[in-house]
């Protein structure tokens, strides 16, 4: 018997279903049928496709989120060290799922966020949050001269929001996570103050 609730239970299917399927080719019968859950139930709990997208959505962004304040605000340690370890995490995820789905995030704004305003909205919520978060983790690094001084933290943490995305979906694209260490290394190193 299940220990999650049936609401949990669907979303975790869901984000299976997701990856390996895609957005437009999960249907809701394809849901009742996957996850063993009633229609009325997962109706119950999502009044609509759309409805059980954006919880998936929370549930990624959530973990997603989870995952950077574990890594990044550790204690103590280098800031460029707490980084390596968050993006090695995401390549771990990415290699162990075979590099199917890339980053769940974009492949769903690829797909459901033409359709669904919500979804875009959400994502740019989250993006933003993330450029902010990692702003901050260089304007750190900054001041402990661990990070170079000649460029603004802003466009820094752009660059790397955008090569993680980047990353992910060209891993997916090419069935391959091998280039990915040796390209975090090269960004980091990038990052990192000059004596």
């Amino acid at each position: 018997m299940r220990s999650t609730s049936n609401r949990d239970y669907v979303i975790k299917v869901v984000s299976e279903m997701f990856l390996l399927r895609g957005f437009a080719c999960t249907s809701m019968d394809d849901v009742v049928k996957q996850s063993g859950v009633s229609k009325s139930n997962i109706y119950y709990h999502f009044k609509s496709k759309d409805e059980l997208t954006l919880a998936v959505l929370e549930s990624y962004i959530s973990t997603l989120q989870n995952l950077f304040r574990e890594q990044s605000q550790a204690e103590d340690g280098q800031l460029l060290p707490r980084l390596e370890h968050y993006i090695e995490q995401l390549i771990q995820d990415l290699a162990e799922r075979d590099c199917v789905g890339g980053c769940p995030l974009m492949s769903l704004m690829v797909e459901a966020g033409k359709t669904n305003e919500a979804v875009r909205v959400r994502l740019a919520q989250f993006f933003q949050q993330q450029k902010d978060q990692l702003t901050q983790l260089l304007e750190e690094g900054k001041r402990r001269g661990e990070v170079r001084n000649d460029l603004p933290a802003s466009v820094l943490a752009s660059l790397i929001s955008s090569w993680l995305e980047g990353m992910l979906m060209l891993a997916s694209i090419q069935k391959s996570a091998s280039t990915l260490r040796g390209e975090r290394d090269a960004l980091l190193s990038m990052l990192k103050a000059r004596p």
